[in-house]
């Protein structure tokens, strides 16, 4: 994708560079925000548990299609999946169907694929304990409330999205000039 760039407080940045990156669970579903390499904003997306299948999709689907319409990014990232138990796999893969259409419909993209043993290869990290503690220790502030427990859905997906900001400025698309 060719970037635009454009003057943003005196620097000419790429405008390519707002990355939204989500960690899917059916459970809960990391999100981080990243503007230009930079942590903005993350969260997740809780479901209630008392929902049926279908009315945690479409709760899904408006929590996902807001995001879209607060950060309007240039990137969406998804986790790629890989085989857990059949049950399991064919739930998530709807979860992630439901922000790839949203992706289409409010977006007019697709989202990028990115598999999780590539992003921890690439931070030379091997368990999601160790991107937990890497991206805590990155941003103390913003992530020193979390546990393990209650922050790896938003440490992955800010890993992720920390990893495709590195590619797009290794293939100048996330380079700022002075």
């Amino acid at each position: 994708m060719n970037a635009l760039r454009v003057n943003f407080h005196g620097k000419w940045i790429n405008s390519m560079s707002k990355i939204l990156s989500f960690d899917v669970s059916s459970v809960s579903t990391g999100w981080s925000f990243l503007f230009n390499g930079k942590l903005k904003e993350f969260g997740v997306i809780v479901p209630t548990t008392s929902y049926r299948l279908q009315e945690k999709l479409y709760w899904f689907k408006n929590e996902t299609n807001a995001l879209f319409k607060v950060y309007f990014p240039d990137y969406v990232v998804i986790e790629e999946t890989y085989l857990k138990n059949v049950r399991t796999l064919k739930t998530l893969m709807q979860f992630i169907g439901v922000i790839n259409l949203e992706c289409f419909f409010e977006l007019g993209q697709e989202p990028t694929f990115i598999s999780p043993q590539t992003v921890r290869s690439h931070f030379k990290l091997k368990t999601k304990e160790d991107v937990f503690s890497y991206v805590q220790n990155k941003y103390k502030v913003k992530l020193k409330k979390y546990t393990f427990e209650t922050g790896n859905d938003i440490t992955d997906s800010v890993l992720k999205g920390l990893y495709w900001y590195d590619v797009l400025s290794a293939e100048g698309e996330g380079e700022e000039d002075e």
